[in-house]
């Protein structure tokens, strides 16, 4: 975005960058077919990184709403929301057909 390199943006932006990265990295590994240690360490580091990624994309765009470069970049985790909103509607799905 604009030249503006990650590892120059402020601490809390790349914190966040890195969580939401690893939301979307370990939603795309989850796989229910998965051995029962490995889907429960999948399914808790989804939880971990996951859980409260909607509140700190909208806190970061708030704080950083005069920011068009940061703005632009925080942009891109809108699609997270929506993975991970994805994600929750199938284990809604998956636990009532249990």
């Amino acid at each position: 975005v604009n030249h503006i390199v990650i590892y120059d943006m402020p601490q809390d932006l790349r914190d966040f960058f890195e969580t939401a990265d690893s939301c979307e990295g370990w939603i795309r590994d989850f796989d229910v077919r998965q051995e029962k240690l490995t889907y429960q360490f999948v399914e808790d580091s989804i939880k971990r990184d996951c859980s409260n990624i909607e509140n700190k994309l909208l806190s970061m765009k708030n704080k950083y709403k005069n920011n068009k470069d940061y703005s632009a970049r925080l942009t891109v985790y809108d699609d997270t929301i929506i993975i991970y909103d994805e994600y929750k509607k199938t284990q809604i799905k998956n636990e009532s057909n249990e």
